[in-house]
């Protein structure tokens, strides 16, 4: 009997398992690229505005990653990990510091990037020639490099301030050692 139930049960699973496949699979031949297609759209956008939102608030959004890894981490993480690095009073203040000035920085040039990108969109709408997109899309470019390395810079004068010990258990914990 427990032999006959245990079998029921199984086919019952098996039944419901294989309905949500054909439903799944009958979706999928009605929107062959709709849902997939718009969650891709719908993803990119929601990237699209994850990054102007860090932009605006003078954050990095990986723009330092390169130096993070590379052993030159920045003000920010080295904060969030003070008690684990035992910075000093000064080194605190001395981060603190830094952090505030990128910040300043990175806002103002961040905005200078959105403003430029409204403009960009305002020269579409109004059919301008091509040479003037291409000298507003290099002029966004150029203000994106300037971003980047306000939080590069950032990067390489905190490095200083920081001891071997700190360095090196800073890429441990944050990169693996790597």
């Amino acid at each position: 009997m427990k032999l006959r139930n245990a079998m029921v049960t199984g086919m019952v699973v098996v039944t419901a398992l294989a309905a949500g496949l054909y439903h799944a699979a009958a979706q999928e031949h009605q929107h062959p690229a709709g849902a997939a297609g718009q969650s891709a759209e719908m993803n990119h956008h929601a990237f699209l505005d994850m990054e102007r939102g860090a932009i605006e608030r003078g954050e990095g959004f990986g723009m330092a990653l390169a130096a993070d890894k590379a052993g030159f981490p920045g003000p920010k993480h080295v904060l969030e990990m003070k008690a684990e690095l035992k910075l000093t009073a000064e080194q605190e203040a001395s981060m603190q510091k830094l952090m505030a000035a990128m910040k300043e920085k990175a806002v103002a040039k961040g905005r200078e990037i959105l403003d430029a990108e409204t403009k960009l969109e305002e020269m579409f709408r109004a059919a301008a020639a091509p040479a003037d997109l291409r000298a507003q899309t290099g002029r966004i470019a150029s203000l994106r490099a300037e971003l980047r390395w306000v939080h590069l810079e950032t990067h390489l004068a905190a490095r200083p301030l920081l001891t071997e010990w700190q360095l090196m258990h800073y890429q441990h914990t944050r990169h693996g050692g790597h």
